[in-house]
């Protein structure tokens, strides 16, 4: 019996050894690495990489690990705070597109917010590398939420309105053809900018509405309520369970975006009109 607890112990000490000569077995997640990666490329202005992993490495928990990490970087140095929350890729066909079984979140910045304080007055859009436009709703939040909700019926209390949105995500990789949950996600589904309108009716039948988005004139994108997992109130429990889940703090006043009705666009140039059914919204990029 001696022996044979001997011999075993020999053999895990010798692949143990063996691991630690390879690097393999026992390498370590390197989150700062990813997310700093992705800011030098923000900062620089350049296309984000995509991580250099093992596909075993390329987890949603270390995608959102290194996601916290970059938004904690992002903050400190522009002094920034999280404003709300989006969720990503709500869509089956966006699900596909990225390889993901399931949709994402990452924060919204106060840096990023643009309020529309003239329903008149269109909201300027600056430019910017990688620029992306989508339409979508958006649910503020009345009270701090810090457990998971349990229904629809429940969420329905927390929520103080919801208004019609403009998401100016920032979508620029090196490798787009290979872009996958894993990066996506780590780089902050992109978040960038939003534009918040006017608060309309909780009661309103938001799956059925249509959004039609024009461009100087020109339809460029037309959506529905119900594109966002098929339903906007679903979409939300699931974004809001989602936030709790990865460490997000939930706060009173926060807005939720649910994701794109219609397509992802690029944000070329011009002006823009977003029709809802309670009224329009009215933005500017470059010019």
């Amino acid at each position: 019996m001696n022996m044979r607890r001997g011999l075993m112990g020999k053999l895990l000490l010798c692949c143990f050894a063996v691991a630690l000569s390879t690097g393999a077995a026992f390498a370590a997640f390197d989150a700062v690495g990813v997310s700093e990666a992705i800011y030098r490329a923000m900062k620089a202005d350049e296309p984000f990489p995509l991580a250099d992993l093992p596909d075993g490495d390329k987890t949603a928990a270390n995608a959102y690990q290194a996601q916290a990490l970059l938004a904690k970087k992002l903050m400190a140095e522009r002094g920034d705070v999280i404003v709300g929350y989006k969720g990503g890729l709500t869509a089956e066909a966006q699900m596909k597109r990225f390889g993901s079984t399931s949709p994402a979140s990452a924060p919204l910045f106060k840096s990023g917010f643009l309020e529309v304080t003239d329903p008149a007055t269109p909201v300027k859009v600056e430019p910017f590398g990688g620029v992306m436009l989508e339409t979508e709703f958006a649910f503020r939040t009345a009270a701090p939420i810090t457990a998971p909700v349990k229904d629809e019926a429940e969420l329905k209390t927390l929520i103080k309105s919801v208004h019609p949105a403009i998401e100016v995500p920032q979508v620029r990789f090196t490798d787009m053809s290979r872009l996958g949950f894993f990066d996506l996600t780590a780089a902050l589904i992109g978040s960038r900018a939003f534009i918040i309108g006017q608060a309309q009716p909780l009661d309103a039948d938001l799956d059925a509405m249509n959004v039609v988005l024009t461009r100087d004139g020109t339809v460029v994108n037309e959506g529905k309520g119900s594109d966002a997992l098929g339903s906007q109130w679903k979409t939300l429990l699931w974004l809001v369970n989602d936030v709790l889940a990865h460490g997000g703090k939930i706060e009173a006043d926060q807005y939720f975006l649910t994701g794109a009705l219609g397509k992802m666009i690029p944000g070329e140039a011009g002006e823009y009109k977003a029709e809802y059914p309670s009224g329009t919204l009215l933005f500017v990029v470059g010019k």
